[in-house]
Formats: C-alpha cells, structure tokens, sequence
C-alpha cells in the first residue's frame, strides 16, 4: 500500500505533468497565432501593392504617381506634362514644372532601402501604415539628421536640395507613404548621390552612410514605365516579388 509520502509524490508529478502539458500548449497556440500573424502581415503588404497597382521605383522599393496637377498621373513618366497646370521655374530646365505631384510609395522586407538621392523640388512625406521608416538627410548646409516617420510622427519635410536615404525598420514586412513634390516631380531635378559627394559634404560620417548609395544608378528611367515594368506578385514563401506584367501607356 502506498504511503502519504509515495502518494504526495505521485500527485506533485502529476500536477507537474499537467503544467507542462498546458506550458507546451500554449507555446504551439503562441507560435501558430505567430505565424498566422506573420503570414497575414506578408498577405496585407502584397494585397496593398497589387490593390494600388505599384510598380518598381529607382530610388528603391515601390510607387505609383497618383496626381499630377491638371494632368493624368503616370502618362508623361516621370517628366513634366506641359498640358497640366505649371508653374515657372526659371532657373531649371524647360523652364516650367507642373505645380504639384505626388505618389504612394512602399519599402518592403525585400526592398528595405531608399537610395541616396537628391531632389531641386520640397518634398513632403506622409506614413500611410505598416512598420516604421527611418531617413537620414544632410542639408544644404552639410548638416546631417535623422527622422523616424511612423505612428508618432507621420510626415517629415525634406527642402529642395537635400540629399536623402530611407531604411525600413527591422522586422516591418512593409511601410506605405505618401509623398507629394513641389513644384512637381521631373527626372531632369533629381539625381543619385554618389559617395564621392557623400565624403564632400559629411566626410565625418561619409563611410556609416556608404551602403546606402546605389551602385549602379541610372540616369535614364523610361524602362520603370514601358512594356518592361514590373509589378507585384506574391511568391509561394508569401514574400513579395516583381513580375514583368504591369505597364503603363
């Protein structure tokens, strides 16, 4: 017959048993909710991109023109569209800028990064949703600052002539922004940052800042546009990825 001991025993294994059991069951809840979040956030980012119909962007991730003022978006492909509504801008090429245009724009887990660039035109940027984003920008006058756009501060202003870079927060499967551009966006006011120009004007900080210059920067982007441009779509691991499918006349 047992004793009082050998039964207070048995019973502590048992609890024991029991707790680790609903310890273990918790974990596998804890790691499937996990996942099942995981795979939503992928779905979320590729259903937003597809819904908004975005395409590659050369400074990085993903946009879509959405306004051009007076003018259809997209159709003059990056460049002022003299039927629009203009604005004279002497100093700059063509001499006249549509007033305003703006732009979704997305970084991705697989396209976390925003190449250094600069722009002759003011930008505004606004956070839209999804993970934080983080832009470094060195002024005119060589200063260089750091802004984390998100739920506690959804709009950053970058002035004409400053050069910029982004980087999407760690973790975040995707960030949607807004930016809108005055006067509007021309590739003939925009142009890649190179390092050399990085070392000139932040020499202190030139190389920490180094992996976000492009390395291969173009200078013509008529291929983001025509029959060649690609679009999302959603591989099998539920990442997203670009396919030669959208194109825009």
């Amino acid at each position: 017959m047992p004793s009082p001991t050998s039964n207070l025993h048995l019973a502590i294994a048992a609890a024991c048993g029991a707790l680790a059991a609903t310890i273990a069951l918790r974990a596998l809840a804890s790691r499937a909710a996990s996942g099942r979040a995981l795979a939503s956030s992928n779905d979320c980012a590729a259903s937003i991109a597809q819904k908004l119909g975005l395409i590659p962007h050369p400074e990085g991730g993903f946009f879509l023109e959405t306004f051009r003022a007076g003018a259809p978006p997209m159709a003059s492909r990056g460049q002022t569209d003299t039927t629009g509504t203009l604005v004279a801008t002497l100093a700059r090429e063509g001499g006249q800028r549509n007033t305003l245009t703006s732009i979704y724009y997305m970084l991705t887990a697989e396209s976390p990064k925003q190449w250094w660039a600069n722009n002759i035109s003011d930008h505004v940027h606004y956070w839209h949703g999804g993970g934080e984003v983080t832009y470094r920008v060195v002024g005119r006058d060589g200063v260089l600052s750091t802004h984390t756009l998100g739920p506690a501060c959804p709009q950053l202003v970058v002035r004409g002539g400053s050069f910029k870079c982004a980087q999407l927060a760690a973790g975040a499967k995707y960030t949607l922004l807004g930016e809108a551009v005055a006067p509007g966006f021309d590739f003939r006011d925009f142009q890649f940052v190179s390092q050399q120009e990085l070392d000139a004007l932040v020499p202190e900080q030139a190389r920490m800042l180094a992996s976000w210059v492009k390395e291969q920067p173009e200078s013509q982007f008529d291929e983001y546009y025509g029959e060649g441009a690609s679009s999302f779509r959603t591989a099998g691991d539920g990442s997203l990825r670009a396919s030669s499918l959208h194109s825009v006349s």
